[in-house]
């Protein structure tokens, strides 16, 4: 918080270079961009999550019930098999996901505006896990292993309240701001999937009271950096073409040992001001 009121100032000051003087006025304009959100959230994906009520993982107990065990099986050709404890992915990350959002804004001045934006996000998980063999039928000591696939959808929403200085310039202006967030995710979809055959580890229509063990949506703020440029296309439009990275203080239900895990949105605004 010390840094964002460290930026806050520094835009002040700046503004208070400035000699241009124009009227205030309000805009709005829509968004458009990419997020690429910290992997280390994922792993909440790979199966390995306590599956809440039992000392099984997400994956084992999924794969133990009878109905999808016997499937399997049967997919294996009647052989037996078993979840390995190394069967989840330790690399898994979300795969980059669109952005869209609305932005209401003030301008303050030529150089200072302040603005609240509404982005929406839907991310998206593929990876892999393995389950262990026995056939006896093949001659070999090693360990047979056989991948299925992991599937996942998380919705986002973030709320971002925005305070930015934009320099001067005749069309293109650099700008630099700061960020107060608000964020909220839940997950859509989590399947497991083994030759076509899916199997869900996840279901929004549970009767499961959601506890710290149960986490399956949530909610929290942070604050990020906006850096980037003002483009005007004409007398009524203005394009910001922004870098976001952000810190948030959420709760994905894995906890992890590094404070600091930067998550980073590239936005295009279409601005009518």
């Amino acid at each position: 918080m010390k840094f964002i009121s460290l930026l806050i100032g520094l835009v002040f000051a700046l503004h208070g270079l400035s000699q241009d003087d124009k009227g205030r006025s309000l805009f709005f304009g829509v968004n458009l961009g990419t997020k690429i959100a910290n992997k280390n959230y994922a792993l909440r994906y790979n199966g390995s999550y306590g599956q809440f009520g039992t000392n099984e993982t997400q994956l084992e107990y999924t794969l133990n019930i009878v109905q999808n065990y016997t499937s399997i099986r049967d997919l294996l050709g009647g052989i037996d098999f078993q979840v390995p404890y190394d069967a989840y992915s330790q690399n898994i990350r979300y795969i980059p996901g669109l952005l869209t959002g609305v932005t209401l804004g003030y301008q303050i001045s030529p150089n200072l505006q302040v603005s609240a934006d509404g982005n929406f996000n839907k991310l998206k998980v593929r990876d892999v896990f393995s389950i262990q063999v026995f056939d006896g039928g093949v001659q070999t000591s090693d360990n047979q292993y056989r991948l299925g696939s992991i599937y996942a959808e998380e919705s986002r929403f973030d709320a971002r309240f925005n305070i930015d200085y934009v320099g001067e310039g005749n069309k293109a202006k650099f700008m630099i701001g700061a960020s107060g967030i608000y964020n909220f995710w839940r997950i859509d979809q989590h399947l497991a999937i083994f030759e076509n055959y899916q199997m869900s580890l996840f279901s929004q229509f549970t009767g499961v009271p959601q506890t710290d063990l149960n986490i399956v949506r949530g909610s929290g703020g942070g604050f990020g950096l906006n850096i980037g440029c003002e483009y005007r296309i004409n007398d009524k439009i203005v394009s910001q073409i922004l870098y976001q990275p952000y810190q948030t203080f959420v709760d994905y239900g894995v906890s992890f040992t590094r404070k600091i895990l930067l998550q980073h949105d590239f936005t295009v605004r279409f601005l009518w001001k």
